[in-house]
């Protein structure tokens, strides 16, 4: 769906006149669905981690404690527990506080047993500091949710053209323009708002699946249950 179409359908129910054009629109209404579109976009992101906006990051160690420019530039914030040494095949703990990252500085022997990491501007913090040439990666949560050239994938982060798509559950980005413009005029909008709850509540639930919980021991990371091959029925 389109940012065209988004704004039409969300201007079909705010009774208004539909839009035949929004970027560029002089139209004030058509410039309020846009700015909506967009703020409503940026929620959205923080919202949850969509499965849309999750990507890989993969990088090459220096032998030294900053890695420069590890930070994608369409970064939001990182994929819980998600770090990897692949090299060394080991998980990478953190990110840890500006507190604990200051502490093992000071520390004698800073690290310990354990790799932790922490982020500081676009750089990785990494303690102890790691050999040269080892393939760290991790997962992201992206700040690109809207495709602009209709390939899937994110580009920007707002609307440029009335072409552009995006990565968001669509029926919850419309709602999200209706409550907040009725809002913006001084209409109620507590009713369109509790129902964009209840939506954004059941996409978030659904996106991406769930796993199959098992009461079976010895299930590791991708662990699977021990069902017998044979003796079904025994």
């Amino acid at each position: 769906m389109s940012l065209l179409s988004i704004c039409q359908d969300a201007a079909v129910e705010l009774a208004l006149e539909q839009p035949v054009s929004v970027i560029g629109s002089s139209d004030l209404n058509n410039k309020a669905l846009l700015q909506f579109a967009n703020k409503e976009g940026r929620e959205l992101v923080k919202a949850t981690n969509w499965e849309n906006l999750t990507l890989e990051q993969t990088f090459t160690t220096t032998a030294a404690a900053i890695q420069t420019g590890a930070i994608p530039a369409d970064f939001q914030r990182f994929a819980n527990d998600s770090m990897y040494n692949r090299t060394g095949r080991r998980k990478v703990l953190g990110p840890i506080t500006p507190a604990q990252w200051q502490n093992e500085q000071a520390s004698v022997t800073a690290g310990g047993q354990f790799d932790w990491f922490r982020r500081r501007g676009n750089d990785i913090l990494f303690t102890p500091t790691p050999p040269a040439s080892e393939t760290i990666a991790f997962e992201y949560i992206s700040t690109y949710w809207v495709d602009t050239d209709a390939d899937g994938l994110g580009e920007a982060v707002a609307f440029a053209a009335d072409a552009d798509t995006v990565l968001l559950p669509e029926d919850v980005l419309i709602l999200g323009v209706i409550w907040r413009f009725r809002k913006s005029k001084g209409l109620p909008w507590e009713t369109e708002f509790a129902e964009y709850q209840r939506q954004l509540e059941q996409a978030s639930g659904r996106d991406g699946g769930a796993p199959t919980l098992s009461l079976v021991r010895g299930g590791g990371i991708l662990g699977s249950p021990n069902t017998p091959s044979t003796g079904f029925g025994v």
